[in-house]
């Protein structure tokens, strides 16, 4: 029985120059005890427990410098080199910040690669300056650890001379350490001795054409937008066709909202889906908000759930950064807690279905208008919204266009056909400067400025409406596809506080984010017992 690093064949041999205060004290006999020795995960697949696979886990730690002292390696890593080694097709690990999942991953990756004849691994994190940035550190570190002993270029053996004025330094192999590290800008790689190799990409479809992979492995992939994540897969997937028992990693932390590659094959794997490994250290699902907002129990919920406190951090350091963070962010980074209002269509199918009034409504001579312009300017639409006797509401799309060169002239005229009617607005950006560009008109052009917690309310209200059959709409394309293509978004820093967002970057919601500025702006001020103006309405002076 193979019991410790030093009796593995397949480790290369001991370097001339070993690595710094290199102590050989991590046996395979501890490897259930110190992996017991951490907390449990919310989700955990299935191990392999094979010992020639763990010892290529500490073979990458090794040449990292992790065996120097006892205790170095930490039980969430064992537990990580478990799952990967894993018979899958895919995995997808997430772990709080400062818990060690990155650096983990690229010692199972390294020790592979060291171990296994021509071994081939990608990587590639949120963005291509990121990827860099980390393969510098590993390089770094690799080169401190295990110094290369050629670097004076006087001080070279006469047999390695040539080659390196004829192919450079980095095409001279160490054969003490097994590898070279190659820095180029558009060729960041590590090259083994035995033809495998770990090669650094940007997180782009076309930089993974024709690169095929035992392991593709993607980090950060929560900040990778969705589409490009997307393109990102189909560049990839077809490339282990080639590549028997090749897989994908995706790691991160919990990410802004539900959606993209990374919550996919979370989301996946947590049901239980047999393809996908997976490693999960999150709160539950339903913790609740007050939980979060006190320090106390949040301190109390994060060291049930976050493997690095007491490893690689400390309780007093979290406490640090939870007084310092929006509680949304901490809550995301040190519980993974995914907003749970993000990923899915915030709005019903069926509901809005229901909804539908296939006649037109006669429009009252005083109605409530709202305004949404995309962000950028390319898009703009006004909604009109009331309330009949009965309390039900609608809303009627008055106009969506491209661009928003038209907006002022469209709302002085929809202000003095509807008497008494304003157009509420957000005073932010587009919003604001539309305003401003209604100032100088004559007549006045009314607007009444509505914050985002009322625009809030207003989303609230909509769905509750729907649940009720109280609110009607006409069929409207525009406000049809907004509603399909709408989410929802927490505010940072206002717990309890949700607003409309695109499921996926670039698609246009304004209309349904018009539809809830008008029907807030008719709730708040035409409706029965509410004043009969408008209060605080902006009148633009002469």
């Amino acid at each position: 029985m193979v019991t410790s690093i030093e009796e593995s064949p397949l480790f290369f041999e001991k370097p001339p120059i070993p690595p710094l205060a290199f102590q050989k004290t991590f046996s395979l006999r501890e490897w259930e005890t110190k992996r017991s020795e951490g907390i449990a995960p919310a989700y955990c697949s299935k191990l392999d427990e094979t010992e020639t696979k763990r010892l290529e886990f500490l073979k990458g730690a090794e040449l990292m410098g992790f065996l120097n002292n006892p205790g170095e390696l930490k039980p969430q890593q064992l537990l990580i080199a478990d799952v990967l080694n894993s018979d899958q097709d895919a995995f997808a690990i997430q772990m709080p910040r400062r818990a060690s999942k990155t650096t983990t991953i690229f010692l199972m990756m390294l020790g592979r690669c060291a171990s296994r004849p021509n071994y081939q691994v990608t990587f590639s994190a949120q963005s291509g300056v990121a990827s860099s940035r980390r393969f510098r550190e590993w390089a770094n570190l690799l080169d401190r650890i295990t110094p290369p002993p050629f670097d004076d270029p006087f001080n070279r053996p006469r047999s390695k001379s040539r080659m390196a004025t004829l192919f450079g330094d980095d095409q001279v192999f160490h054969e003490d350490r097994g590898f070279r590290i190659l820095r180029g800008a558009a060729n960041q790689r590590i090259e083994f001795a035995n033809g495998s190799s770990f090669l650094v990409l940007k997180p782009e479809a076309e930089a993974y054409r024709g690169e095929a992979a035992d392991v593709s492995w993607i980090d950060e992939a929560q900040e990778i937008d969705p589409l490009q994540g997307e393109d990102l897969l189909a560049a990839i997937l077809p490339l282990q066709d080639t590549k028997p028992g090749a897989s994908l990693i995706i790691s991160g932390t919990a990410g802004e909202a539900r959606t993209g590659i990374f919550w996919n094959y979370l989301e996946r794997a947590r049901n239980e889906d047999k393809t996908i490994g997976i490693v999960d250290f999150a709160a539950p699902e339903n913790t609740h908000w007050e939980t979060i907002e006190d320090e106390d129990e949040a301190m109390a919920l994060l060291q049930t759930c976050h493997p690095g406190i007491g490893t690689l951090t400390t309780i007093e350091k979290m406490i640090k950064n939870y007084r310092s963070m929006a509680k949304p962010q901490w809550a995301r980074e040190y519980l993974s807690i995914w907003p749970e209002t993000f990923g899915t269509t915030a709005i019903k199918p069926e509901s809005w279905q229901h909804a539908t009034l296939k006649t037109k409504k006669t429009k009252p001579s005083k109605m409530a208008f709202g305004l949404a312009i995309k962000p950028g300017g390319s898009a703009a639409s006004i909604v009109a919204s009331w309330r009949d006797q009965y309390g039900t509401a609608y809303v009627e799309v008055v106009d969506h266009r491209q661009g928003t060169a038209w907006l002022p002239k469209r709302m002085q005229e929809l202000t003095q056909k509807y008497r008494g009617s304003t157009i509420a607005y957000d005073d932010i950006g587009e919003g604001k400067a539309t305003a401003n560009e209604c100032a100088p008109l004559q007549p006045r052009v009314k607007l009444k400025m509505q914050t985002y917690r009322e625009t809030g309310a207003g989303c609230i209200q909509i769905l509750r409406d729907l649940d009720r059959g109280t609110i009607k709409h006409f069929d409207q394309i525009s406000l049809n596809e907004a509603v399909m293509r709408a989410g929802k978004r927490d505010i940072r820093g206002d717990a309890g506080q949700w607003l409309w967002t695109t499921l996926t970057p670039g698609d246009d919601i304004t209309a349904l984010d018009a539809a809830t500025r008008a029907l807030r702006n008719w709730d708040q001020y035409y409706a029965k017992g509410a004043k009969s103006e408008p209060a605080g309405v902006v009148i633009a002076e002469s």
